[in-house]
C-alpha cells in the first residue's frame, strides 16, 4: 500500500470542495424553484378564495322538492277553488 502524501490529501478535499460548491448551487437553484412554487401556489388559492366568493349559495335539493310540493299544493287548491 502506498503512503498518503499530503499533496493526496488535499487533492481530496480539493474535490470535496468542488462537491460540496457543486451540490450548494443545486440547493440554492432548488430553493429558488420552491419558493417560485408557493408564490404560484399562493396566486392560484387568492383566485380560487376569489371565485368561491363569487359563486351564489347553493340551494339544498331538500329545498327544492319543499317548493314545487306547495307550489302544486297551491296550484291544486286553486284549480279546485275555481271548480267548485
Amino acid at each position: 500500500m502506498a503512503d498518503v502524501t499530503l499533496q493526496d490529501i488535499l487533492i481530496a478535499i480539493a474535490r470535496f470542495e468542488t462537491k460540496q460548491d457543486a451540490m450548494m448551487q443545486k440547493l440554492e437553484d432548488l430553493s429558488r424553484t420552491s419558493d417560485q412554487h408557493w408564490k404560484r401556489i399562493n396566486e392560484i388559492e387568492t383566485k380560487l378564495a376569489l371565485l368561491e366568493q363569487r359563486q351564489p349559495p347553493r340551494v339544498h335539493p331538500t329545498v327544492w322538492v319543499v317548493a314545487v310540493i306547495a307550489v302544486l299544493g297551491f296550484v291544486a287548491t286553486f284549480v279546485t277553488y275555481v271548480i267548485n
